[in-house]
């Protein structure tokens, strides 16, 4: 029973990693059990079903910060519900609400898993699925390429799969900072290296400042491990694998194709930076102008997940035409939004929203910082590389609170700080039996 138990942890987080770095193109897609709900979403259910009927829910290791966490989670979701029924949107806006209940229950889990193993284990194979699915993305892009710069393929779904993908370089230096085994080593430098090329094939300004955060983040690690005996093997088959691609590049036309590529895409994106642009960043800039006007329109409930489009294109700021054009069939859709998680969440749900999400995220950088600090100026280099990495995910891409992305990493940190076994039923249990022993 155990081993199945472990198979479908690893499923869960595996498949949920793959799903975030898949193209979304043809054959290579995230497969739907059903609309919005994916295999790991349905493995997850099914496992929680699973721990419920069993009893086993209530021998979960967490903590008192992990489930204030896990709370915070659940109020975001409340003030999705509530959203939805005041606005009325659509019925999937209940759904949405509805996963991010599902995902503070993951977080649990998460944690749960981290402290049960005393292991990295939710990080490693979330890695792990993020790292494979980003090769068959690469497979994609090279066999069959959609868009191409100069000589350079480009990444499919360039921010929604180049996001994680380099999201993964930072990840990868935390999992070899808190390694535990040679898998942790090995899951660490695939993820990189995938993450890496990753970003450099998006095209995407998200995706390369991310995995830059990451870079330097792996600058200091390899550093500190050329510095330790037991690893500086290590650290050293790591700069020669370097030298030794930048050998090939200099010597093969296609490498250095690819290479002037990657460097144009790099003075094409950064070199002309407009916050006038309205179709670039100056669509970006304008949208916490545009979701403010909401704000002062809608303070407590927001205007829901799918009431973006006609919200925001109702605004006097929009009207005025400084902000960028919204696709009316996206919008008719439901999935026009911010650009950018805690806008997203001011729109969609009002300022109890955003206080919620920008509370998520500080309480998770604090817990990153405790569990890195440890390991003194490297740890605290790596927390602010994975720190500073998230900040540009969640100004960037509106996915950050509505998927694992981020609670994964959260439990990861606070799971490894869990010194024994809390229960989440007990403590009510006991609160009970010490009322009535007084009474």
């Amino acid at each position: 029973m155990n081993t199945i138990a472990t198979i479908v942890q690893f499923l869960i987080l595996f498949v949920g990693g793959f799903n975030a770095s898949q193209p979304d193109w043809r054959w290579a897609q995230a497969f739907q059990v059903a609309h919005g709900v994916f295999i790991d979403d349905a493995l997850l259910m099914l496992y929680l079903l699973a721990m419920a009927i069993s009893g086993r829910i209530v021998m979960i290791r967490t903590n008192h910060r992990a489930l204030l966490y896990a709370l915070m989670i659940a109020l975001l979701a409340g003030v999705g519900i509530l959203s939805a029924g005041v606005n009325g949107h659509a019925l999937t806006d209940f759904g949405e609400a509805l996963r991010v209940l599902l995902l503070a229950a993951y977080f649990l889990l998460a944690v749960h898993w981290s402290a049960a193993r005393r292991d990295p284990v939710v990080l490693r194979v979330f890695l792990l699925g993020i790292a494979a699915g980003g090769l068959v993305n690469l497979y994609s892009v090279f066999t069959d390429p959609l868009d191409v710069v100069g000589s350079m393929p480009v990444l499919r779904a360039r921010n929604g799969a180049g996001g994680p993908l380099a999201l993964g370089v930072s990840l990868g230096a935390w999992l070899m900072l808190q390694r535990r085994s040679r898998r942790d080593v090995g899951t660490a430098l695939f993820a990189a290296i995938v993450g890496t090329i990753g970003a450099a094939l998006s095209f995407s300004r998200t995706a390369m400042l991310i995995a830059a955060c990451g870079l330097g983040a792996w600058l200091w690690v390899l550093a500190g491990a050329l510095a330790t005996r037991h690893l500086r093997r290590v650290g050293v088959a790591a700069i020669t694998v370097l030298l030794a691609a930048g050998v090939y590049a200099a010597q093969s036309q296609t490498a250095r194709d690819i290479g002037f590529g990657v460097v144009r895409s790099i003075q094409v994106k950064f070199g002309y930076l407009d916050l006038n642009d309205k179709r670039s960043l100056g669509g970006r800039y304008m949208y916490f102008f545009g979701v403010g006007e909401l704000l002062v329109e809608h303070p407590l409930l927001g205007v829901s997940y799918s009431g973006f489009y006609d919200a925001i294109t109702s605004t006097a700021l929009y009207r005025s035409g400084v902000m960028g054009d919204e696709d009316p069939d996206t919008g008719r859709a439901g999935y026009s939004n911010p650009h950018n998680s805690f806008l997203y969440y001011a729109a969609a749900n009002g300022l109890p929203g955003l206080t919620l999400v920008v509370m998520l995220f500080v309480v998770f950088v604090r817990a990153l910082w405790v569990s890195l600090a440890r390991d003194g100026t490297v740890g605290r280099v790596v927390c602010i590389g994975v720190g500073l990495a998230y900040f540009v995910y969640g100004m960037t891409l509106p996915s950050m609170f509505n998927t694992e992305v981020l609670f994964l990493s959260a439990a990861t940190a606070m799971g490894l700080a869990v010194r024994q076994p809390v229960s989440l039923v007990r403590p009510a249990q006991a609160a009970l039996h010490s009322v009535q022993a007084s009474a």
